[in-house]
């Protein structure tokens, strides 16, 4: 059996490269002279992966690492400088916030102009228009031209057209982090529902919540290539700690507000450190909340250095209804901890009513824990050794 018939995306060697110029005229001053004027600046390089069918891959990287460029290189917006992308089913992609649409058209009009650049039929476009609107929210606006629309407003058309035209492989970059929470929300379960039905979806994403929940493998692009790429659970813990590394100084307090309704205004280890292995960690959470009765759940990692997760527990995994208030004090007290000497860090979030969004997340690093031993590992499993 041809072991490439089950693939959706192939991506062989594939190289961007974009020639810069100081002035326009240096372009024509290259031709003529055949001298070079250029710079060549790499976007993209040496990049190999394959997409099984029914997969969702996330990409993350920080940004400049080439994420845009390699989404618009598979969509086909873009030209490979060099190597191949192999391709099987109709692409679908929201990558620039109105791409395809006209400025001066209604969104009503705009809906059918998409289905026109993609050569779909009228009917089917039709058959869909219901849904579309329904979905967008817009109201009265879809008879309005694009440019009254806020961006938000674009993200919604642009969304609710893609997802509803059914690709078979559908790509989201980033345009997610644009809406309110209520249509992320939305947006989270639409393509929930597109990965059960089979189909594939690479989904480009700051946050590292969503990518760990929703996607069956990560690809993670550093410095213009990749650096890592493989399952979510090998992944995802490697690039977390990268971020940590990179934002453990950062104690900028944030207020809630209409983006983020519930924040973490504090997160503090209440024991003194280092800790002994069998005493009492206890973590403190601050929640502040833009309203009294706002739902929200709260949950709580312990981390190794590497990211790797020891324990997580939350509200919400435990089967507790979410939690309310503008201001509470939250105390997770964790009895005889079993950690073996090492340093860990305790990773805080705050998710919406459903434990889906991330409103807020905060990290504490160097929970150090007392070396007491000369064993090995990161819990101390009770053991009893008999020799006969």
């Amino acid at each position: 059996m041809d072991k490439n018939i089950d693939m959706a995306v192939r991506v062989e060697d594939l190289n961007k490269i974009y020639r810069l110029y100081e002035q326009p005229i240096d372009r024509l001053k290259e031709l003529l002279f055949r001298k070079s004027k250029h710079m060549d600046f790499v976007a993209l390089q040496n990049i190999n992966f394959c997409l099984s069918k029914g997969k969702t891959l996330g990409i993350v990287g920080e940004n400049g690492a080439g994420k845009s460029t390699l989404l618009q290189l598979i969509a086909g917006i873009l030209t490979p400088t060099s190597g191949e992308i192999h391709i099987k089913g109709n692409v679908l992609g929201l990558l620039e916030l109105g791409l395809g649409f006209h400025i001066e058209f209604t969104g009503l009009q705009n809906i059918f102009l998409y289905g026109d650049v993609l050569g779909l039929s009228r009917r089917f476009v039709e058959s869909k228009l219901d849904e579309i609107i329904s979905f967008s929210e817009l109201g009265s606006f879809i008879t309005q031209p694009l440019k009254t629309y806020s961006t938000g407003m674009r993200m919604r058309l642009a969304f609710s057209l893609v997802s509803s035209l059914d690709p078979e492989i559908l790509i989201i970059d980033e345009a997610l982090s644009v809406g309110d929470m209520h249509f992320q929300k939305k947006c989270i379960d639409r393509m929930t529902n597109l990965k059960s039905r089979g189909r594939t979806i690479i989904f480009c994403s700051h946050s590292v919540y969503q990518v760990g929940m929703f996607c069956d493998e990560v690809l993670w692009l550093k410095d213009r290539t990749i650096f890592m790429h493989g399952e979510t659970a090998r992944i995802l813990p490697a690039y977390e700690a990268y971020q940590m590394r990179k934002e453990e100084s950062d104690n900028t307090y944030q207020a809630a507000s209409v983006n983020k309704p519930a924040v973490i205004s504090d997160l503090t280890v209440v024991n003194d450190l280092p800790l002994k292995r069998n005493s009492d960690l206890k973590v403190r959470i601050l929640v502040e909340s833009i309203s009294e009765d706002l739902p929200y759940h709260v949950s709580v990692s312990i981390k190794m250095d590497d990211g790797r997760g020891v324990y997580v527990t939350g509200t919400h995994l435990l089967g507790k209804p979410p939690l309310r208030g503008r201001q509470r004090e939250i105390i997770v007290t964790y009895p005889d901890i079993p950690l073996m000497g090492g340093v860990y860090s305790v990773h805080a979030r705050i998710f919406d009513n459903e434990g889906l969004m991330v409103y807020h997340e905060k990290i504490l690093s160097d929970l150090e824990v007392f070396k007491d031993s000369k064993e090995l590992g990161v819990c101390r499993l009770n053991n009893n050794w008999q020799v006969i």
